[in-house]
C-alpha cells in the first residue's frame, strides 16, 4: 500500500508544480505581454531553475499554449455559465457573446498571446491541435445557443458560429484600441445589430 501512497503524493507534487509554472507564466505575461514569456523570465518568478521549467514544458512554444488553453477553458467556462442563467435561447446567445467581450476586455496580454499563437504557421502538430481544440470548445460554448435562437443546423450553423466569432475578435480589436468610439459606434448598439441579423433570430 506504500507504493500507491508515494505515487499519489508524487504526483500530486508534480501537478503542484505544474500549476506553480503555469501561474508565473500567466504573471509574466500580465506585466510584460506575450513578448517577456521566456522559460528564463518563468522561471525567475516561479523561484525554479530553468530545467525545472524544462521537467514540466518542452519549450515556450508548449507553456505558451498550455497558459492560452487554460485561459481559454476560464472563458468558454464565463460564457456557459452566463448563458446559463438566460431565460431564452436569443438571451443565452447575447449572454454568452456580451460575457465574450467582458471577459477579454481587461486581459489583453492574454488576448495578443492567443492571437499570436493562432496566427502561428510553424507550430508543431500537436500543438496546433490543442490551441484548435481550445478555441473549437469556446465556439461551441456560441453554437449551443445559436442553434436554439436561430433553428439553424449543420453548416449552416458552423458559418454563423464563426462569423459571430470573427465579429466578436474584431470588435474586441476596435474597442480595445480605442477606435470603435472614434467611429461613433459602441459595443452595445453593434452586438445587438449583429445578431438581430441572424437568420430566423
Amino acid at each position: 500500500m506504500a507504493a500507491p501512497a508515494a505515487e499519489k503524493r508524487r504526483a500530486a507534487l508534480r501537478d503542484h508544480k505544474r500549476k506553480a509554472i503555469l501561474a508565473a507564466a500567466r504573471r509574466v505575461c500580465d506585466a510584460g505581454g506575450p513578448e517577456a514569456l521566456t522559460i528564463r523570465a518563468v522561471a525567475a518568478e516561479a523561484g525554479y531553475a530553468p530545467g525545472a521549467v524544462y521537467s514540466y514544458f518542452d519549450g515556450i512554444d508548449q507553456l505558451a499554449i498550455a497558459l492560452t488553453a487554460e485561459e481559454l477553458g476560464h472563458l468558454a467556462r464565463r460564457m456557459r455559465e452566463a448563458a446559463e442563467r438566460a431565460k431564452s435561447p436569443q438571451d443565452a446567445l447575447a449572454a454568452a457573446a456580451r460575457e465574450a467581450l467582458a471577459a477579454t476586455a481587461g486581459n489583453a496580454p492574454h488576448v495578443r498571446l492567443a492571437g499570436r499563437l493562432m496566427s502561428a504557421g510553424d507550430l508543431p502538430a500537436d500543438l496546433d491541435r490543442a490551441v484548435t481544440g481550445r478555441v473549437i470548445a469556446v465556439l461551441e460554448t456560441l453554437g449551443g445557443p445559436l442553434r436554439a435562437a436561430t433553428g439553424l443546423a449543420g453548416a449552416a450553423a458552423h458559418r454563423e458560429i464563426l462569423c459571430l466569432a470573427a465579429f466578436l475578435i474584431g470588435l474586441r480589436v476596435l474597442e480595445g484600441t480605442g477606435r470603435l468610439s472614434a467611429l461613433g459606434f459602441d459595443r452595445e448598439s453593434l452586438l445587438a445589430h449583429r445578431l438581430s441579423s441572424l437568420p430566423g433570430a
